[in-house]
């Protein structure tokens, strides 16, 4: 059961304050369920000058370890109280958002290459194959890659050079990198970057992070008001095994200034290789 928490400050001021120390704390508990998913939401309001995280403590039990609540709740520093903070979600949205990026771009046949250091993703290049002929890997875990990389060349006959050095990565028109981005990635500033976390490193080009999509009613109906829909969503995949949500398709993606849609990021994709032919046309 996932377990969220909402503190409401009804401290106010002047003579409301001084109403609120005449009246108790008090802790709402909710219950709300879907399929095999199930919520408990604990609501404290806080009337007065200190919040007992004792009291609290009693409602939520072990879901203090892996707690829902909006970004900013101050939490105990010992305890084992920990905000749910797991981007597993948006790495597979990220990679979702590659493939969909990819199938609309058939014929344009973008330069793409696959960052990633730690080798994990390494299942997702015979995906990537099937949308794109031109594919690089760029990790600092080649020999996982290499088995990879004979297995569809024998199985499909597609060649994917894998490099642990930056080979690729200053002509790419698609990066994708799910996990969060820590080096220079030394590519032109007009390519399009996709990754399913902020990057730790600032980059030549935009860095698109945080994706969105439509939560089912179902779910959203569960879904506590306070709670932004996209990190409960996030929840349900990661620790209530919701994982028909890892093939949802984005609607928007953000890369911390702009909002994009997949139409504006086809788009995007199309200037990168406009002006890629332009540069290509003048040398």
């Amino acid at each position: 059961m996932l377990t969220a928490l909402h503190i409401e400050d009804h401290t106010g001021k002047g003579l409301k304050r001084l109403c609120s120390l005449l009246r108790h704390n008090r802790i709402r508990v909710a219950h709300l369920y879907c399929d095999s998913a199930a919520v408990r939401s604990v609501v404290y309001e806080h009337r007065r000058g200190q919040i007992s995280w004792a009291a609290i403590g009693r409602f939520v039990g072990g879901g203090r370890r892996n707690l829902l609540c909006p970004p900013g709740t101050q939490l105990p520093s010992d305890g084992g109280w920990k905000r749910f903070d797991d981007r597993s979600l948006n790495r597979r949205l990220c990679e979702n958002a590659a493939t969909v990026l990819l199938r609309a771009a058939r014929g344009l046949e973008p330069r793409v290459v696959l960052a990633d250091d730690s080798g994990e993703r390494a299942g997702f290049c015979a995906y990537l194959t099937e949308d794109t002929d031109s594919l690089t890997v760029v990790t600092r875990s080649p020999e996982l890659y290499l088995t990879e990389a004979d297995r569809i060349l024998e199985e499909r006959g597609a060649v994917i050079p894998v490099s642990s050095g930056e080979s690729g990565l200053s002509d790419a028109d698609l990066i994708i990198a799910p996990d969060a981005i820590t080096r220079d990635l030394r590519c032109s500033p007009d390519a399009v970057i996709l990754s399913g976390e902020p990057p730790l490193v600032r980059q030549r080009a935009p860095v698109i992070y945080d994706y969105t999509f439509d939560l089912p009613e179902k779910y959203r109906a569960m879904c506590p008001p306070y709670l932004d829909e996209m990190y409960f969503a996030a929840a349900l995949y990661s620790l209530a095994g919701v994982h028909e949500l890892g093939a949802s398709v984005f609607r928007r993606c953000y890369d911390g200034r702009v909002l994009h849609t997949r139409v504006s990021l086809l788009e995007q994709l199309r200037v990168r290789l406009q002006n890629r032919e332009k540069s290509a046309a003048k040398s």
